[in-house]
């Protein structure tokens, strides 16, 4: 049985971040996160969000 997903939407960009990075293959929320990303204006295309997303795991 899996557990519930949490709730993306009350998640902080920091904490959002830590769950897609410990979750890699959870599409949800990584959609999630280069939504959040984009509405903020921190990155625009896929290929700023990837760019982005290599930062933060350096």
């Amino acid at each position: 049985m899996s557990q519930p997903k949490p709730n993306f939407e009350q998640m902080t960009i920091k904490q959002l971040r830590t769950y897609v990075l410990a979750h890699r293959d959870d599409e949800d929320a990584i959609h999630a996160l280069a939504i959040r990303l984009r509405n903020e204006g921190r990155t625009g295309t896929v290929d700023e969000f990837l760019a982005h997303l290599q930062q933060q795991t350096e």
